[in-house]
């Protein structure tokens, strides 16, 4: 394995380690971290096709009264888990 495939497998593992932290912080807030953290599970998903997130049971779709006023479906992250390819 060569040094650029170690720093690589680091760098994924680093992400595979923060991101269910990325996502539950994001979900269902409203300001610019759901679409932040959206952003770089497309990167991710555009970078490594084969990348699965976690599953976190705690992360749920909102309810119907919840999507209202300022309160936006994008601002929930539980889709993310839904993802397959992009």
């Amino acid at each position: 394995m060569t040094k650029q495939n170690t720093r690589e497998l680091q760098l994924k593992s680093v992400i595979n380690d923060i991101m269910w932290m990325a996502i539950r912080y994001a979900h269902g807030r409203n300001t610019y971290a759901p679409s932040t953290v959206r952003e770089a599970v497309q990167i991710m998903k555009s970078l490594y096709p084969d990348w699965e997130l976690g599953k976190d049971d705690t992360i749920k779709p909102p309810k119907k009264e919840e999507i209202k006023g300022m309160n936006f479906r994008e601002d929930y992250l539980d889709d993310l888990f839904k993802i397959k390819t992009l």
